[in-house]
């Protein structure tokens, strides 16, 4: 079993998730970050986790808009696999996007913790840590 915090990043922007691994890394080598490029297999990767009852990721980062499944598609899949996973796990929307209708559009998602636009920085980082990790952070 793995006891270090476990971060999942879903983006279909290689550059984006490799800045954000990075930003990720300065703040902390303890975290663990996954990368997927898209939310199928992200899907895939939770489903697996909680068949051979592995350690979820407790915060995941999801970006809206990409090919195959996209955010929104994720949260749907990961409905269905919510009854199944007993750990708390904070989902963050992630989009360049401040329109309207993708931000009420998240929040009538109770699978979603927050909603953060693009780009993330590691002062946002750090205060998102720092909620869920709180005294160990």
């Amino acid at each position: 079993m793995n006891t270090k915090p476990n971060i999942l990043l879903v983006d279909d922007d290689e550059l984006y998730l490799y800045l954000m691994e990075k930003t990720i890394h300065q703040l902390s080598k303890e975290l663990v970050v996954s990368t997927f490029t898209d939310g199928e297999q992200a899907v895939e990767y939770i489903a697996e986790c909680t068949k051979q009852n592995l350690d979820l990721p407790e915060v995941i980062f999801l970006d809206i808009n990409m090919p195959f499944l996209d955010g929104w598609g994720f949260l749907n899949e990961f409905k269905k696999l919510k009854p199944k996973i007993i750990n708390n796990i904070n989902i963050y929307m992630v989009s360049s996007s401040m329109r309207d209708s993708d931000i009420k559009r998240a929040s009538n998602f109770e699978e979603l913790t927050g909603y953060v636009v693009k780009p993330v920085n590691k002062i946002q980082l750090s205060e998102i840590f720092k909620k869920i990790y709180q005294e160990s952070w």
